[in-house]
């Protein structure tokens, strides 16, 4: 068993993050010792540590992990993908009216926008 700061060095999360991951049901500890309230984790946590930093490496929120940490299906990673896409459009939208915008204000040799 790892103490939480041994885990914390072992999987690169403060713990802060482990604490805030415990609290929110994310990543419970194996054991937590009633007396001095010290959070143990074993190589099992280890390895559902992994599988959440993987999972937001591919976009998922914390509460999507949390509700499908175990149960991820192939209808789960389309709707991610989904999501994705929506958002690559909109990314690629806002680059497309930055651009634009830029050339007008470099047609009229502008360089900043007054309040006025």
């Amino acid at each position: 068993m790892y103490r939480i700061g041994e885990f914390s060095i072992l999987t690169g999360a403060s713990v802060k993050t482990l604490r805030y991951y415990d609290q929110i049901g994310l990543l419970k500890p194996s054991y937590v010792d009633t007396y001095t309230n010290y959070r143990y984790y074993t190589e099992e946590e280890l390895q559902n540590f992994k599988r959440i930093e993987y999972l937001k490496k591919l976009g998922f929120t914390l509460e999507e992990i949390k509700l499908n940490l175990f149960n991820i299906t192939l209808e789960c990673l389309d709707q991610k993908r989904r999501e994705l896409e929506i958002k690559r459009d909109l990314i690629i939208s806002q680059i497309s009216e930055l651009d634009s915008f830029k050339d007008i204000l470099a047609k009229n040799k502008v360089k900043t926008i007054n309040k006025n």
